[in-house]
């Protein structure tokens, strides 16, 4: 089937090169506020910096530290890599180079009338969801939309705003989400969410369902829970030298302890036993299996449009 039905234009002329509300992203960034959205959308905010802050959105206020049940971890499924053909190598290429450009016609022709939205939140234990966005009149509210879906909502001005600048901000932002995509360097792969596409990145699946029972079990929220790909050891006090408290397993989700107390740069962390150590967050590396980027598929005419966008919401 083709993925893409004749979008009416309401810009005049053809080949336009910079489409209305698609100025430098870097014009109307700044007036973004919430998770990371400052630096998120600049490429500035890495998918490390954007755990952090969410992490620490997440922290209670200081205690003495509590044991909390014995569990046995959830795994972290490797995700499902492929190596994506020549044309959709070439596909993707000039996709970006339209993105960056502001190439509205390149860019509409890029993008399917119909897009699954896929979402996940950072609780663990809720299930993803998915809608269709689209068809549009425009390739401006095909953005807008896709922003507005990466971002949490509604694109929130620092400052009043009318309502064609706060869709320049959307437009802004659903265009910097692709390029972002495209240039994270991630491994191409599927989701199980968007069947038949290939993704710019690999989703990695996990039991929500046995998680779900490990946050009743334990008692710690199912936005806490996170993986490594290496094995650490965590230290029974927030120092390197520290005698080792246990070791995290990779690939296995394991929760943040906030009712103890640690300095700057550590965090507590439970082992399976029920106690919990220290790791010092910008060497442990902690991951959360969320998903993110776009998906592609090939249409009739051969080449590969984007048929979805796989974000996660606060």
């Amino acid at each position: 089937m083709s993925f893409r039905l004749r979008r009416p234009k309401n810009r005049a002329g053809t080949g336009v090169q910079d489409i209305e509300g698609m100025g430098p992203p870097s014009a109307v960034r700044n007036r973004w506020r919430g998770w990371c959205h400052d630096r998120w959308f600049s490429g500035d905010c890495t998918m490390k910096t954007a755990m952090k802050m969410a992490f620490a959105l997440l922290a209670l206020s200081a205690g003495p530290a509590l044991a909390i049940e014995p569990y046995t971890p959830v795994a972290v499924k490797p995700g499902n890599v492929v190596t994506p053909d020549e044309g959709l190598i070439a596909d993707a290429r000039a996709f970006l180079e339209a993105l960056k450009s502001g190439n509205g016609d390149a860019i509409d022709a890029a993008i399917a009338d119909k897009v699954t939205a896929v979402d996940g939140g950072l609780d663990l234990t809720f299930p993803r969801n998915k809608q269709v966005i689209g068809p549009f009149a425009t390739i401006e509210d095909m953005l807008a939309a896709l922003g507005l879906n990466s971002a949490e909502g509604l694109p929130v001005a620092m400052e009043p705003a009318s309502a064609d600048a706060d869709k320049k901000i959307a437009i802004n932002a659903g265009r910097q989400y692709i390029v972002d995509a495209l240039t994270d360097g991630k491994s191409w792969g599927t989701d199980p969410m968007v069947k038949g596409a290939v993704c710019s990145s690999a989703y990695r699946s996990f039991d929500a369902k046995a998680l779900k029972a490990l946050v009743k079990k334990t008692g710690v929220s199912g936005s806490s829970w996170s993986y490594l790909d290496q094995a650490y050891d965590l230290r029974k006090a927030p120092d390197r030298n520290a005698e080792v408290a246990g070791t995290l397993e990779p690939n296995v989700l394991y929760p943040f302890d906030y009712d103890t107390d640690a300095p700057r740069g550590w965090q507590a962390v439970y082992l399976p036993d029920g106690t919990s150590g220290f790791a010092e967050f910008d060497v442990a590396l902690f991951q959360k299996p969320f998903g993110g980027g776009v998906c592609f598929a090939k249409g009739k005419d051969g080449h590969w449009q984007m048929v979805a966008q796989v974000s996660t919401s606060l």
